[in-house]
């Protein structure tokens, strides 16, 4: 009974402890009520408060007022609004609490990464591009610098292929400004660590700034000479945690499908080009008939239908869309002593392959798939309040599933060499295959499964300590990071059965009479074989001292280090080592009058001891012209700066190879030292001889520059003009005598010049809820060689110094191979008219002398004569033949010279739009001789009706006068102006102007009302549709890319991006 009573006592004592606890804490959580306004007292409407590391919020109205629940006295709050600077407040539940928020007036003093540091915008004094993560994730695409040319001023990009998972696209900043392919690519860093681009998405990226000039690159030494590309990712912050989610669901198409003809038209073709060869036509006028019937869509009737077929094969390879999804997850948030930074995406990108093709088999799929996961988190930690230590970890996961048929052969022989006569499905059934129609729904079937997983892992700590102390402004800072990367790849093999049959047999006069061939085998999927594809490794380390600080109007920054990088690939190689001294001042006096400088001295293990260390400086002066006391009483005049710099910077990445600066040896002398065991001992020979002046390229840059900032950016911009001196590019010696017997190694002794010049000019308004800007940007860049080791040219216009950087690459390395680095620029033939006088053509060269009135005679031709509606060339030399002496530099490469970009868009009532077009100027392209008529399969485009000789060979025609290329040639090429093997078709028949206007990108949004929205808790949710590369305009072919016009035939198609999402934050 005691024990009752007692039990029933504390339950009474607890129930009433939990009563005032309640009590307690009904007293305590209140609802908060305030007032958010200006320093001038004005309201300040659609203000975001709540309390620090908490998400619920409230929305300040049209007078200011707002109303937050579940506060407690003594609460710190945090308040922000576009605009404005964050502002913190502890919660007061008296009367009349106010909040006050200063506005952001200057965004000038806001600052940006540089080069292991930030600086206030107002204070750069380099030639700088930036674009935020914001800006490039409105940019449907999976590969970050796709973006560049059309958000950033300075760079250029070629996207080589947009095959999932294998996308490459090239990146240059400035132009073309070396002849060696192997030394263009500019360095990338993110947060201050050396680090591959791919391995990021948008979404983490506060943003991307482009270091263009060799002051601000100075610092990276050896490295950093084709510019810098300054990753800088977001942090968290002190304050209310932040939840951001995104999810985006899109498809891609292709941009240019070129297809061959219609069997009907392809029967009229063939046998014109038959005619045109001398030879019988290849079919009857009741085959061309029925092949008509069928090609308008009519249903043939009887064994008919089994014989006549219009089959388009790029309809079997391709389907009409292939999905895209794309999730992020973005939480961040802290406290003042800690703060974090989350972002999580996974994107799936399929291929454009048939469905029905690579789903043929029912246990498994040879489409082409990408699922890539990416994670990456910051972590910020004040130890003391003295000491800082962040740790920022992530990685990027690639599972790749696509088909072992390579893309060449699916594309070459499954779609553009296919004969559009032969089916897809023999009569019985079985899938149909031949030599001359290989059926892509057989190699897609019967290609197996390539699996690649590739992996991105990366870690980086930063140690940050405040000196101040020991001497006021005084920091010490480390950082080190480790990066590795691996690819393996699993392949399993298969086959099915396929027949052809006697389609064309006119005897047969019943299905069941046609006469089948097995043309391949079933085999079931093999077991995996997998193995290390690729590796590598990098590792990154500095440390050093900072200082910063204000003497009156005078401000020195400064910071003085030790950075070592190391780059390895496989465990057979030696890794690369850098190490590098570097120093970097910064001096202001005002905010008006600037000094920068840099220096590195560095060190690569890969070249001679005696020539590894190098020393690379700039310097930079700016002058805010608008902090000057007699500019301020000009309120129109937010900023007016003026910028020059000059600096060196190298570029150790050549190509070279490992420690060229020694010989290389091999054996196969012929020679022997007799044998061991019957084995024959071989002698050994220097294969190629060591160089120790194989050293790193040399820039040398000055770079004048003006910002301004007119009328709070209703008129803002930047200008800036190069020029920039290029040594040391490795070059092959043609001068040196082969009697050595050894081949030499390259030389640093090249020379080239580039200059060029950047633009922005914008214009960004509101009239009253009606928000717009408009903004242009031209980029514009040329080079010239200034000394190469070349021999004496035959022709004085064939000489290399004195005229631009030409790769010469041709269409096979253009479209049929990996990107290595070639961007075009031919000496090419010049087209004059076509060949249609038959007594005018030369049988050799001294009978184009003794008659002046006939055509100059064409080598190519041999002891033929030229024929009829083939090309006649300019005779530049005067020597009455067409030879290599008449090929002149007369074209652009592929990368443009020149790139006006125009952006425009709106904010009106939650709606906004904006669209991007983007031109480039300047460049040509190699069209191949196969883009009307391709003389391996004997097939015909749209293009073909273009062709000389294809309505008729009478050379007075108009149509013949006036036609775009030359006559075709049955089961080949004619030798006159279309041989890959002589060379005869780099000419301006085949190589064109590339130019064109792109409709980059556009998006369109909608964003809920804040007062809606924050009912929920959420601080945003827009609801949008982003398209990428989704017009092009220019003079090339229909349904050609102008990118890249003849990657149809050979690879992987371009493709345009279509995408639906929404974006809700917490």
């Amino acid at each position: 009974m005691r024990n009752k009573r007692a039990a029933f006592g504390k339950s009474l004592l607890l129930g009433a402890f939990l009563m005032i606890a309640g009590s307690t804490v009904a007293q305590n959580a209140q609802v908060l009520k305030g007032r958010v306004v200006d320093t001038d007292g004005n309201p300040i409407a659609g203000a975001i408060v709540n309390v620090a590391e908490q998400s619920r919020i409230a929305l300040s109205d049209e007078n200011g007022y707002f109303a937050l629940k579940n506060v407690k006295q003594a609460d710190e709050l945090n308040i922000s609004s576009v605009g404005y600077l964050n502002a913190t407040a502890i919660a007061d539940f008296n009367e009349g609490f106010q909040i006050v928020m200063e506005a952001d007036l200057d965004e000038y003093v806001h600052t940006m990464p540089v080069p292991f540091g930030r600086k206030e915008k107002k204070l750069m004094t380099e030639a700088t591009s930036v674009v935020s993560g914001e800006v490039l994730q409105k940019h449907p695409i999976t590969v970050l610098q796709n973006a560049f040319t059309s958000t950033v001023n300075g760079v250029q990009t070629y996207e080589w292929s947009s095959e999932p998972g294998w996308t490459e696209t090239a990146m240059y900043i400035r132009g073309i400004r070396t002849m060696n392919k192997s030394a263009r690519s500019p360095l990338v860093i993110v947060d201050n660590v050396e680090r591959d681009l791919s391995f990021l998405d948008a979404f983490p990226i506060e943003n991307i700034t482009i270091l263009k000039d060799a002051a601000a690159t100075a610092i990276y030494g050896m490295r950093g000479a084709n510019g810098a590309i300054i990753v800088t990712t977001k942090r968290g912050a002190a304050g209310k945690t932040k939840i951001d989610f995104t999810q985006e669901i899109g498809f891609q198409t292709l941009s240019n499908k070129m297809e061959n003809q219609n069997a009907y038209n392809m029967t009229l073709t063939r046998n014109q080009v038959k005619y045109l060869s001398g030879q019988d036509p290849m079919y009857t006028d009741e085959q061309i008939e029925m092949y008509r019937r069928v090609s308008n869509g009519e249903k043939l009737e009887g064994i008919d239908q089994y014989r006549y077929f219009d089959t388009n094969w790029f309809d079997e390879l391709y389907r009409d869309a292939a999905p895209i999804i794309k999730t992020n997850l973005q939480i961040s948030g802290g406290n003042a002593r800690a703060r974090y930074y989350v972002s999580f995406s996974y994107l799936r990108q399929e291929g454009m392959w048939n469905n029905e093709s690579t789903h043929y088999n029912d246990n498994f799929s040879t489409q082409h798939v990408l699922n890539r996961y990416n994670l990456r988190s910051n972590i910020d930690i004040d130890v003391t309040k003295h000491l800082n230590v962040s740790l920022d970890l992530g990685g990027r996961i690639d599972n790749i599933n696509q088909p072992t048929a390579s893309v060449f052969n699916l594309t070459t022989f499954g779609a553009v060499e296919a004969n559009p006569m032969e089916p897809v499905y023999c009569p019985n059934g079985e899938v149909y295959y031949s030599s001359t129609a290989q059926n892509p729904l057989y190699q897609l079937a019967a290609s197996g499964q390539e699996k690649n997983r590739r992996r991105n892992l990366y870690a980086t700590v930063n140690v940050n300590g405040d000196l101040s102390p020991i001497l006021d402004g005084l920091k010490v800072f480390s950082t080190v990071s480790f990066d590795a990367y691996e690819t393996f790849e699993s392949t399993q093999r298969n086959s099915i059965n396929t027949y052809s049959y006697d389609y064309m047999n006119m005897d047969v006069t019943d299905v069941s009479q046609f006469k089948y061939t097995r043309t391949q085998t079933y085999s079931a999927l093999t077991n995996p074989n997998a193995n290390q594809r690729e590796y590598y490794y990098n590792l990154n380390f500095n440390a050093g001292l900072g200082y910063n600080h204000n003497f009156g109007k005078h401000n020195v920054d400064a910071r003085a280090f030790i950075r070592t990088y190391q780059h390895g690939v496989n465990s057979a190689n030696s890794s690369e080592r850098f190490l590098s001294y570097n120093g970097q001042l910064t001096y202001n006096y005002g905010n008006r009058y600037i000094l920068s400088g840099n220096v590195s001295h560095m060190a690569s293990d890969n070249f001679s001891p005696e020539e590894r260390w190098g020393t690379f400086y700039g310097g930079s002066l700016g002058w805010v012209a608008s902090e000057e006391s007699w500019m301020k009483n000009l309120d129109f005049v937010n900023l007016l700066k003026l910028r020059a710099s000059y600096g060196r910077a190298g570029q150790s990445v050549t190509g070279a190879g490992r420690y060229p600066y020694q010989g290389t040896y091999a054996s196969g002398t012929g020679y022997s030292f007799g044998y061991d065991g019957g084995v024959k001992i071989g002698g050994f020979y220097e294969s190629k001889a060591g160089n120790p002046n194989n050293k790193w390229e040399i820039s040398d840059m000055l770079n004048i520059g003006l910002d301004w900032d007119l009328w709070n950016k209703k008129f803002y911009g930047s200008f800036d003009a190069f020029k920039e001196w290029r040594s040391n590019i490795l070059v092959t010696r043609s001068t040196i005598p082969t009697l050595i017997g050894v081949s030499v190694a390259q030389d640093s002794y090249g020379k080239v010049e580039s200059k060029g010049f950047e633009a922005t000019i914008g214009h960004r308004n509101k009239i009253g809820d009606f928000n717009y800007f408009i903004e242009g940007m031209v980029t514009y860049n040329i080079n010239k060689i200034t000394e190469m080791d070349e021999t004496e040219p035959n022709v004085e216009w064939q000489r290399k110094t004195g005229n631009r950087i030409y790769d010469n690459t041709s269409v096979a390395q253009l479209y049929e191979q990996s990107f290595n680095g070639g961007l075009g620029g031919w000496n090419i033939y010049k087209f004059e008219q076509w060949a249609s006088d038959p007594s005018k053509i030369a049988s050799s060269q001294q009978d184009a002398i003794d008659h002046p009135e006939k055509y100059p005679y064409n080598t190519a031709a041999g002891s033929s004569l030229q024929q009829l509606g083939t090309a006649v060339f300019k005779d530049l030399n005067g020597d009455r033949q067409i030879d290599a002496n008449d090929m002149t530099p007369d074209s652009y490469t592929i990368l443009p010279d020149l790139i006006p970009t125009l952006t425009l868009g709106f904010e009106y009532k939650g709606f906004d739009a904006a669209a991007t077009l983007t031109a480039y100027l300047n460049r040509d392209v190699f069209l191949s001789p196969a883009v009307g008529w391709s003389g391996w399969g004997n097939m015909g485009t749209h293009e073909v009706v273009n062709c000389w000789g294809y309505y008729n060979d009478d050379p007075m025609d108009p149509r013949n006068i006036n036609a775009k290329y030359p006559r075709p040639v049955y089961g080949g090429y004619n030798v006159i102006d279309s041989n890959r093997d002589t060379g005869t078709y780099q000419n301006d028949i085949w190589i064109q102007s590339g130019d064109y206007l792109s409709l980059r990108n556009i998006e369109v949004g909608y964003s809920l009302p804040a007062k809606l929205i924050a009912k929920a808790g959420m601080t945003k949710c827009r609801f949008y549709f982003t398209g990428y590369n989704l017009f092009n305009w220019s003079g090339l072919p229909d349904d050609c890319d102008p990118e890249k016009p003849m990657g149809y035939v050979w690879w992987y198609p371009k493709t345009r991006s279509f995408t639906f999402g929404v974006n809700i934050g917490f």
